[in-house]
């Protein structure tokens, strides 16, 4: 797993990766993480399951057909009116990245907003891991939001962040802890485009400025990306998160979890250090 692009991909030789992943499958055991997967309901967040993103593959192949015809996962088959060039296609230039390029640990996180796991893991993991980490430096992190299919709503509250993104990173998380924090509501809601809105409002953009992106869709074509990220990685649970050079981490694992991995991966880049 590598992230390159337009940025340099390593900024130190990756660690001996058979102690690490050792450590992984004991922080999986012991600790216990736990994933979305294929059928998830609003339990989620009650039981252990496991991902497949074939259906975010069909998805963007165009051949997933629904008894609605307006169903919101129909976005995912439309062709953007805003195309991509192949710099912006890169894996450097999708999701949103925190910390400094020169950070020893690098970390791609891929989740779906309607994944109650993936909110445990925003509203509880999250910020104590980017305090010791990414604000210390140690550690670059790229969050890649994408739709696993399990959540139709999922795509008009993504596309909302990624309008949020287009005005500033600050809105972008101001809008996803919102998102998380309203999750139950959206994902019932007959028309979770109105509350997108709201939440638009709420975190204080400016509105017409997001209105035309999202009904330009303007940023559909980075949704549409993300998922077929999500895809050719083989994400196999929500949320995942890959260490560059070392190995994916699956679920909502525990912060000790997380910090004995990057503790180990760090005194391991160190001891290589000249």
């Amino acid at each position: 797993m590598v992230m390159n692009g337009t940025n340099p991909a390593h900024r130190a030789t990756a660690p001996n990766q058979r102690p690490v992943r050792q450590l992984l499958l004991v922080s999986l055991v012991v600790l216990g993480g736990v994933a979305c997967g294929p059928g998830a309901s609003d339990q989620d967040q009650t039981q252990a399951a496991h991902l497949t993103s074939s259906r975010a593959g069909e998805l963007l192949s165009g051949s997933v057909t629904t008894s609605e015809p307006e169903s919101p996962l129909a976005a995912l088959t439309r062709t953007p009116r805003v195309m991509p060039t192949p710099e912006q296609l890169a894996i450097d230039s999708l999701g949103v990245d925190f910390g400094t390029d020169e950070s020893p640990l690098r970390i791609i996180e891929l989740f779906d907003y309607g994944c109650g796991y993936c909110r445990i893991f925003h509203q509880d993991t999250r910020t104590p891991l980017h305090e010791q980490y990414v604000d210390s430096g140690q550690l670059y992190w790229k969050s890649v939001p994408f739709v696993t299919g399990n959540w139709p709503a999922s795509v008009p509250v993504s596309l909302a962040a990624e309008c949020a993104l287009e005005q500033g990173q600050s809105f972008f998380e101001a809008i996803s802890d919102v998102i998380f924090e309203r999750q139950s509501d959206w994902k019932a809601a007959s028309e979770p485009e109105t509350l997108a809105d709201e939440f638009a409002q709420e975190v204080g953009l400016d509105m017409v400025r997001y209105r035309t992106c999202l009904e330009g869709d303007e940023r559909l074509w980075r949704l549409q990306a993300h998922t077929r990220l999500a895809q050719d990685l083989g994400v196999d649970g929500t949320p995942t998160f890959f260490i560059v050079g070392v190995g994916p981490l699956t679920g909502a694992l525990p912060l000790e979890a997380f910090q004995q991995v990057f503790d180990t991966v760090l005194v391991q880049v160190a001891a290589q250090q000249p």
